[in-house]
């Protein structure tokens, strides 16, 4: 699928929004960067561009303990939409000794401090299981880095110190772009709700006509095997029905379920949420003619914040 255009990043940039808030010391702009050390209602704001959508959201660090920064999104959308497309990397927690993500419950170092140019390490990320990063230049307060991984897929990004954080990450494969972020604006003393959507991927499949039968229980799941139970499941759903019929039903067997029923010129993208107990899911679908539709479904663990 083609990546959207960043219309919306243009708009922003056009209009003068982009900025950064007090995070350190840009006066020297040269040498090593150290890592920063962030506040609870610290905030970025991020354009996101990936394949199915385009939008502006706010991440927020929501709670500070001993060991980990938490970090979650000012709209309880854009967390149950990382939930089930992963659109920020730095969402749910980061350590407060090194600044590393966690990938799969385990710190991975997207960052190495302090930043210096030359220096390189090795992390893994979005299920790539490793990425080589080398930080190609240190000028003016941001350090450029550049990770590789042997499956083919690149990351690039710029961690600015005045802000604390990144001003744009890219991830892209031979296919083309997967995700771009571009820090829109940052600041401190956030003040309102934050959510974060711990989640856990559980199917995703693509469905074409005509006279396509399809049912599957491989997701059925009890929930995330550390933190327990799903709060509930996110689904991201496109639908493109140009001719013929047909339906798709996801159901929890305790009875609660989506049901679509298609007719011809039927068409929609869109994220939703499904609240089941008992944690097992099945999935039916049934297309006739030219129809094409495609499902991704994650467990989410809801957590939230009022700052």
């Amino acid at each position: 699928m083609r990546l959207a255009s960043a219309t919306v990043v243009l708009l922003l940039l056009a209009a003068g929004c982009l900025s950064a808030s007090p995070g350190g010391d840009d006066s020297d702009g040269a040498g090593a960067i150290a890592a920063p050390v962030w506040e609870t209602g610290q905030w970025w704001t991020y354009a996101v561009v990936i394949p199915e959508a385009e939008v502006v959201t706010t991440m927020v660090v929501g709670d500070v303990d001993e060991t980990d920064y938490h970090l979650g999104s000012s709209r309880l959308v854009d967390a149950q939409r990382h939930a089930v497309l992963n659109h920020n990397p730095a969402l749910g927690r980061i350590r407060v000794a090194d600044m590393a993500l966690y990938e799969k419950n385990e710190p991975q170092l997207l960052l190495q401090f302090p930043l210096e140019t030359g220096a390189s390490w090795n992390f893994s990320l979005f299920g790539v299981e490793r990425f080589d990063a080398m930080i190609t230049a240190v000028a003016d307060g941001r350090a450029t880095i550049v990770a590789e991984s042997p499956s083919g897929d690149r990351l690039e990004y710029v961690y600015h110190r005045a802000s604390g954080w990144l001003t744009s990450f890219v991830h892209s494969e031979a296919g083309g772009e997967l995700l771009r972020m571009t820090l829109v604006e940052a600041g401190t003393g956030y003040s309102g709700e934050a959510w974060f959507c711990r989640g856990g991927d559980l199917y995703e499949g693509e469905f074409s006509g005509p006279d396509f039968e399809f049912y599957d229980t491989a997701f059925a799941n009890d929930g995330h095997v550390r933190y327990g139970p799903w709060s509930y499941v996110v689904y991201w759903l496109e639908e493109d029905i140009r001719s013929g019929s047909g339906e798709l039903v996801l159901r929890d067997h305790d009875g609660a379920q989506l049901t679509r029923v298609y007719a011809p010129g039927n068409s929609h993208r869109g994220l939703g949420v499904v609240t089941g107990a008992s944690g097992n899911w099945t999935l039916q679908v049934s297309l006739s003619g030219n129809a094409d539709v495609r499902l991704v479904v994650a467990g989410a663990i809801e957590y939230g914040w009022t700052l």
